[in-house]
Formats: structure tokens, sequence, C-alpha cells
């Protein structure tokens, strides 16, 4: 029977997905196909989403992980040209904000990993401007709060993968609150995470003839204008030409 001909299992089944989401690329695609081949119960499906960031056993460390599997699940949406789960995505962004970076020393934490997360859906067209700046409002009103508990973006203690979270600069005794486990586990996480960035850097927006190809304005940007040394080599090429068809 298929997961959709019953919902309580299918919630049941992508609910057991998530709690086994970690940074690894292959688990929030297996997630995300999930939810896409269920789409005709994406409400359902949604709110078990915002159910597991919300849960206390939800980690920080997942929440996280729960936000880049977001980002997959927009981006396989669009591919697959249906817009539910962007659309509510789009609607409640400042809620999955608020519960993936709380008001705590933990939330503090993850700023800098959601801001650019954040900066990723606003370049691909999912999070709009608006809804941007009243998300990084947040973010750096929690940042600021807790600002002599956790590093700063520019030091995180997630955001470097060679230095142990937490030791960087000074007052590391007061950033360190976090448990071994979890700094470890955020470490090798954010290799993974790092690992795939670096894989899909080189990647250019994909084209939109009704609107712009990024590839042709960037080609176009680095262009100098036209000057004598331009005409004297076309007259040049000119030349060549008549000589080699004469």
């Amino acid at each position: 029977m298929a997961a959709t001909d019953d919902p309580f299992n299918c919630r049941l089944q992508f609910t057991r997905l998530l709690s086994r989401l970690n940074a690894s690329a292959g688990a929030s695609k297996q997630c995300a196909q999930f939810a896409l081949r269920n789409k005709e119960l994406d409400e359902d499906l949604f709110s078990v989403i915002v159910e597991q960031l919300q849960s206390e056993d939800c980690t920080m460390n997942t929440r996280v992980n729960m936000l880049y599997f977001i980002e997959v699940l927009c981006e396989l949406s669009l591919k697959a040209e249906y817009s539910g789960y962007v659309k509510m995505i789009q609607r409640d962004l400042l809620q999955i904000v608020d519960t993936v970076v709380p008001n705590d020393p933990e939330g503090a934490a993850n700023v800098g990993t959601v801001r650019k997360i954040l900066q990723s859906l606003r370049d691909k067209g999912i999070v709009e401007e608006v809804a941007m700046r009243e998300a990084d409002e947040m973010l750096t009103e929690r940042e600021a709060e807790h600002k002599a508990t956790v590093a700063s973006p520019a030091e995180s203690i997630y955001d470097d993968d060679d230095e142990e979270p937490g030791l960087e600069g000074r007052g590391a005794a007061t950033k360190r609150k976090f448990d071994d486990a979890i700094i470890q586990q955020r470490m090798e996480e954010d290799r993974e995470r790092h690992k795939r960035l670096r894989e899909n850097i080189w990647a250019i927006g994909y084209p939109d003839y009704e609107g712009h190809n990024p590839e042709f304005e960037r080609s176009w940007d680095q262009q100098s204008d036209l000057n004598s040394d331009d005409f004297e080599m076309m007259r040049e090429e000119n030349q060549t030409l008549t000589a080699s068809i004469a």
C-alpha cells in the first residue's frame, strides 16, 4: 500500500527519516524525495517538520541539519515544479528561524550557520528580501543577547574546522558552554557540509531567459570597453580573412 493511502503511516515514516537526519547530502535528499513523493500530504508532512524542530529531543545540531534539509527540499521542489512546500516555508520562515535559533546560548551558537543557509536561499530566489531582513534582525538580536556566552560569527565555535570549538580568541573559558560530544559532532558535520559546499561552489545559476542570464552577465561585466586596440585587432583579422579567401 502506498504511503499516501495511509496518512498516519506516512507521518510515522517521515518522522523516522527526520529522526535519522545527519549532515550528509544523501540523508537530506532522501527526506526531501519522500516528502515530494507524498506531496498530496504536504501540509501533514510540513507539520511533522515543524514538530520535529520544536521537539525537546531536537538538539542544536539536529536543528541545523533540519534547516539544511529544508534548503534541499526547496531545491528539489523547484526542480519538480512543485511550489507547495516552498510556499509553506516562505510563510513560516520566521517561525522556523526562531526554532533553530532559540533565545539561549545554544541558539546563538547557530546564528552563523543559519545566516549562511538563509543567504543561500535568498540567492536561489526562495527567500524574499523583506523576509531576509526580518530574519537577520532576529538573528542579530539573539546574537547580541548572548554575545558573552558564545563567539561571534567571525570566530564562531562551529564555523572553523581547524580549531576546537570554544577555544578561539579571548574568553574561551566563558564561551565553552557545550558538551564535548555535541561539539565534536558539530565539527564533524560541519566538515561534511563544507566539503559539499566546495564541490558546488563553482556552479552558476541556471539561466532564466525570461529575465536574466547570470553567466552572460558575469562575462559581460568582465569585458573592457571597446577601444582603438580592439579596432586594430579587427582590421588585422579582416585582412587575414581577405587574404585567405582571395
